[in-house]
């Protein structure tokens, strides 16, 4: 049976590590608390766009979209072609459907 002299130095023992244990915990919580506290005072920043220059639409397409010997200004001609092309059946179908009567 273990003498009441250990038992006594391991209660003391653990009670030092729960209390440096606690104390941690404590500091880490204001810590974070006047972190967060800090970041919600700041101002949320908006993105701006930066003026660049404007692209180039003789060079190669890039990313997983592109073709051989397809350019940039290529996708906005086509883009172009077909909105012409469609404008007729769009502007036929708008007028074909019935109007709803105006929500208060």
């Amino acid at each position: 049976m273990p003498s009441i002299d250990s038992l006594m130095a391991a209660r003391v023992t653990r009670r030092a590590l729960v209390r440096g244990a606690a104390a941690c915990v404590v500091v880490t919580a204001t810590g974070l608390a006047f972190g967060v506290g800090a970041l919600a005072a700041d101002e949320p920043r908006v993105a701006q766009a930066t003026k660049s220059e404007p692209m180039k639409m003789d060079e190669p397409m890039a990313g997983g979209m592109k073709r051989k010997d397809m350019r940039k200004g290529d996708v906005k001609k086509a883009a172009e072609k077909k909105e012409r092309d469609m404008k007729d059946m769009i502007e036929n179908e708008e007028k074909s459907m019935p109007h709803s009567p105006a929500k208060k």
